[in-house]
């Protein structure tokens, strides 16, 4: 995914629990309101901090991928010599 994508779905779904907790309070909904803007804020943030952690997963992934390929070579070699 790219980040872009992450960062507008996190900032649509603040954006949204932004609108629903006003309407639980029983204010309107649709008048703006500095809240959403803090929401939306936040949301686009952890967004975009999932996709940096997504990222980082990935590489720890790859790099103990390698680590277990290079210990099966070892283990393939010793078992053939």
């Amino acid at each position: 995914m790219a980040p872009i994508f992450t960062t507008l779905v996190g900032g649509t779904v603040g954006l949204i629990t932004g609108m629903y907790s006003m309407g639980l309070r029983g204010r309107t909904v649709v008048k703006p309101h500095l809240s959403y803007a803090i929401f939306t804020a936040a949301g686009c943030y952890i967004g975009f901090k999932y996709y940096e952690f997504k990222q980082y997963e990935g590489q720890l992934i790859e790099k103990r991928r390698e680590y277990l390929l290079e210990k099966r070579a070892q283990r393939q070699a010793e078992a053939s010599s």
